[in-house]
């Protein structure tokens, strides 16, 4: 369907807050569930931004764990106006139940996407440093939100010539869990939404 370019602007713009958001609302749910460094510049921005939405949301929902729920229903809520701001931007009004499925599904699929990006900005920038860049506390965190993730293979992916690979074999693990996992869940929630379930 073709849109409007004031229609298409609209799309534009709530993707874009709404993306922003759900990414910093993601990397709060990762800082916390991996006991990132609080005191990191990037962590500190993380959590000034989403805690004024996350603070109501911690009286009902204490955290009792590594992963907060407070974190994880805020992420989930933020997909749900998405999906429904883009389903009112093109005249239409997707029932509750196809809704959450692609706010669960969108969520998924965002943290495919941030975990990649992870591991992609931590191999650049560990390059960098080997060239003479010195130390930067962006990837001291990179290494605190990649290493869980790198660790386990790491112990069946012998290095070679002081090659590590563990990075490239995450990012093909993260990419085929996205292709077979993910992107099937997003197409179901996308089938459930037209049919106004």
């Amino acid at each position: 369907m073709i849109y409007s370019p004031l229609t298409q602007a609209g799309l534009f713009l709530v993707q874009t807050v709404f993306g922003l958001y759900a990414a910093l609302v993601l990397l709060r749910l990762l800082f916390q569930a991996l006991d990132v460094d609080f005191r990191n510049p990037l962590s500190q921005f993380v959590y000034k931004v989403t805690q004024p939405a996350l603070k109501p949301l911690r009286r009902l929902l204490p955290l009792r764990a590594r992963i907060e729920p407070a974190a994880v229903v805020l992420l989930l809520l933020v997909q749900l106006a998405e999906v429904y701001a883009l389903a009112g931007l093109r005249g239409y009004l997707p029932g509750i139940v196809g809704a959450l499925l692609m706010a669960v599904a969108q969520s998924l699929a965002l943290l495919a996407l941030t975990l990649s990006a992870l591991l992609i900005v931590r191999a650049i920038a560990s390059w960098v440093v080997a060239a003479g860049g010195g130390y930067n506390p962006v990837l001291h965190l990179l290494d605190q939100l990649t290493e869980p993730l790198l660790r386990p293979l790491r112990r069946v992916i012998p290095s070679t010539g002081g090659l590590d690979f563990s990075v490239l074999v995450a990012l093909i693990l993260i990419q085929l869990a996205n292709i077979l996992l993910v992107q099937p869940f997003v197409r179901l929630a996308a089938v459930i939404m037209v049919q106004g379930l």
